[in-house]
């Protein structure tokens, strides 16, 4: 008869990577393209005029890079956010009731270029955030949104002021190594009212404006995140192998044969005989 053994003769860790993304503190870096709105800003002359709408400023494609520090509990994350945007100045429109005044001022017609409007805008936020995340029920990916609120430091063409930022983040992210997660990561940015002031001269007379508008942006970046908590322990999945045994012939006993033929073990004893029957009677004679 075959006989089989079923034993565990391997464990072979064939899940996917725990996700990262465990509770705990964590660090990361950001980047990626910024699109600035375009920027419709409210102008008034030195002399009081106000113009809506008198500059309409676009930029160029710019950065937007950032580092966070935060703690994740559950699907709850908290982190801090210092980021830094930079875009340069791609044209400048003046309203035409703007130049109109100016020009009349001036006694020369004016275009644009003269408001010496060029250069960059750069802006400097410390923001804290608050997200929720989830792994989706999944052992490698994982997405999260939530937004923020801060402050935010401009610079537009020298000219510095300071507002508050609030901000919407959506984004995912996948488990690189136990600790480390590479992700993709969406944001729209947008300030309180900032205001520049631009100094400048035509024919010979100064003019100040003084400008203010909200500072909106949408950026796409890309993160990478180390995290300090443990990860997830891996589910080890158990492979499960046959062994055939081939078949072994029952050990032979010693044997003995008894005196009336039967075969027993050698270390049994054999049966007693039966004892003979008894001697017939004889019956004897009368005379």
């Amino acid at each position: 008869m075959r006989i089989y053994l079923f034993a565990a003769v391997a464990a072979a860790t064939t899940a996917a990577p725990a996700l990262a993304a465990e509770n705990g503190a964590y660090v990361g870096v950001e980047g990626g393209a910024m699109f600035t709105q375009q920027h419709k800003m409210d102008v008034t002359l030195d002399n009081g005029t106000q113009f809506n709408n008198g500059y309409r400023i676009k930029d160029k494609t710019g950065l937007d890079v950032d580092f966070i520090a935060g703690y994740k509990l559950g699907l709850l994350r908290l982190e801090a956010e210092g980021g830094y945007k930079r875009s340069t100045l791609k044209n400048l429109r003046v309203s035409q009731p703007l130049l109109t005044a100016v020009s009349t001022a001036a006694g020369v017609p004016v275009t644009a270029d003269k408001f010496n409007l060029d250069g960059h805008v750069g802006i400097t936020s410390l923001m804290v955030n608050a997200l929720a995340d989830s792994n989706f029920g999944h052992s490698r990916f994982g997405g999260y949104v939530g937004g923020g609120v801060g402050s935010a430091w401009a610079n537009f063409s020298g000219e510095n002021d300071n507002a508050l930022a609030v901000q919407g983040i959506a984004g995912v992210r996948a488990a690189v190594t136990d600790h480390i997660d590479a992700g993709v990561k969406y944001r729209y940015f947008h300030t309180g009212k900032l205001t520049v002031d631009n100094d400048f001269a035509v024919n010979g007379t100064s003019f100040t404006t003084r400008a203010t508008d909200n500072f909106n942006s949408h950026s796409v970046l890309a993160s990478l995140t180390y995290n300090f908590g443990s990860p997830a322990p891996r589910v080890a999945e158990v492979e499960t192998t046959v062994v055939a045994v081939p078949d072994v012939a029952p050990p032979q006993l010693a044997s003995q044969t008894c005196p009336d033929g039967s075969v027993i073990a050698a270390t049994a004893a054999c049966a007693a005989p039966p004892p003979p029957p008894p001697a017939a009677t004889q019956s004897g004679e009368r005379g």
